[in-house]
């Protein structure tokens, strides 16, 4: 049987960009500056970022049965992403709606339409478990039922497979599932949303070498057992940071599954996610290894 080097399991989705100055008021209607088809979802683009950095990579999900559906595979095979346990559904495939907002850090805002994704059930899992268990690493989010979600870190821990959980868009988890996925990696609203009350640096501290907290424009921080660690974010010309937490993770997974160093996967994922918003779309953007690699000879004295 084929072995992977990751095997993700999450959303597919159609993204719609558009570049706007401001947000509607409630019954305003505005112009938009661009617009944007793109394919998305955390899922694929994760799994998309990773293949583009090097590594054979696999994708379990589910898209619709109509147009969209039909794109999104032929985008894994361009990227060459097997897809064989992505199911076909009645219905649409999910959906975003991304706004980028024309301001100096060109933020931006979505909204999500789930679609086939929440179509996803253990059953699918079940199936592709061969080939997870000979997978390197496995990758999962929040963006399908939680129930599947909880079900795949179960069957990793049980199997001693490596496990990153990237909690977006955030729902409440079980302890056993923070106990049990080997890396837990949300961005500075998901954090809070998870442990209220507490700052990032206890939390952290609270789980060393698991919890890695991306920070935007600030980097990314963690604790290494020794001290909490602050990694600064690349300095570059942002255009877009859609799909910039998607591209850490990815990284960050695919450095890991090399030789186990932390704190290099860490550093390369910073990297990366930095690179990624220097372009639009959350697949995109996502830097090959050859541009990675490029960047670093360049900045190897910095």
């Amino acid at each position: 049987m084929e072995q992977f080097d990751i095997v993700v399991a999450g959303s597919i989705n159609m993204d719609l960009f558009f570049e706007i100055n401001k947000l509607p008021a409630l019954g305003e209607t505005i112009e938009g500056q661009a617009f944007h088809l793109l394919q998305g979802g955390k899922g694929a683009n994760q799994a998309i970022a990773a293949a583009k950095l090097g590594k054979k990579v696999a994708m379990i999900g589910c898209v619709g049965n109509a147009a969209f559906g039909d794109l999104a595979l032929k985008n894994f095979e361009t990227y060459k992403v097997n897809h064989k346990h992505v199911h076909r559904s009645e219905g649409y495939t999910g959906v975003a709606m991304v706004n980028i907002f024309q301001t100096k850090k060109r933020d931006n805002s979505i909204i999500i339409v789930p679609g086939a994704n929440k179509k996803m059930t253990r059953a699918m899992i079940d199936q592709a478990l061969p080939m997870i268990l000979r997978a390197k690493i496995v990758l999962v989010q929040l963006e399908i039922p939680l129930d599947v979600v909880e079900y795949l870190i179960d069957l990793c821990y049980e199997h001693d497979i490596p496990v990153v959980l990237n909690p977006a868009p955030y729902q409440i988890l079980s302890q056993s599932a923070i106990q049990k996925a080997s890396f837990i990696i949300p961005n500075e609203i998901e954090v809070g949303q998870m442990f209220p009350n507490h700052s990032i640096e206890l939390n952290c501290a609270q789980y060393p070498n698991k919890l890695i907290v991306t920070r935007g424009f600030m980097g990314a921080v963690y604790h290494n057992y020794r001290e909490f660690k602050i990694l600064n974010a690349i300095k570059v010309n942002p255009i877009d940071t859609t799909g910039a937490g998607d591209t850490f993770v990815a990284a960050f997974a695919s450095k890991y599954i090399e030789n186990k160093d932390i704190d290099a996967a860490i550093q390369y994922a910073n990297v990366c996610a930095g690179l990624s918003i220097t372009k639009v779309g959350a697949q995109e953007s996502s830097p090959t290894s050859e541009e990675v690699n490029r960047y670093l000879s360049e900045h190897q004295d910095e």
